[in-house]
């Protein structure tokens, strides 16, 4: 599993659920080959000893051969560093550019992904916070949390 920070955990594992385009993807050994876009949601992993790792993809590709599972995301945040107060500015900031309703289609496109990924993020917050502190996963995942993904220009990338 791998992000735009690098990689982000290599590893054996039991069973893989994955934010799919279009809903959830549960994977295990022997899976059919496919190919699939991911949405903004957590991805779960359950290790052979029986713990399960979360993390919440802010989108990307998933990869399943025989070989295993390939994950390349735009961003995984460790659910204890998703930021509450961070997550519901970001949404009053997507509803207010929807609401105004004078922005180009692609301003448009834009407000309602965001808005889609901090209520995805928001929702990730909410159920494993929850979880009482005697049963929540450790996340010992092989590199330190990133704080914020390097935000992308889409206009600057245009000819």
């Amino acid at each position: 599993m791998a992000d735009v920070h690098g990689l982000v955990y290599s590893g054996q594992c039991v069973f893989v659920v994955l934010p799919g385009a279009m809903g959830e993807l549960g994977i295990l050994a022997h899976h059919a080959p496919l190919l699939s876009i991911l949405q903004a949601g957590e991805m779960r992993v359950q290790l052979p000893d029986g713990s399960t790792e979360v993390l919440f993809l802010e989108g990307g590709f998933a990869e399943v051969q025989s070989a295993g599972v390939t994950v390349l995301a735009d961003l995984s945040l460790r659910i204890p560093d998703l930021d509450p107060a961070a997550i519901k500015e970001n949404i009053a900031n997507a509803k207010n550019i929807l609401a105004q309703g004078k922005q180009s289609e692609m301003n448009f496109l834009a407000a309602e992904l965001e808005l889609q990924r901090e209520l995805a993020k928001y929702r990730a917050y909410q159920k494993y916070s929850s979880v009482p502190v005697s049963e929540k996963p450790e996340y010992d995942w092989h590199r330190p949390a990133v704080p914020q993904a390097p935000k992308i220009n889409p206009s600057a990338l245009e000819d």
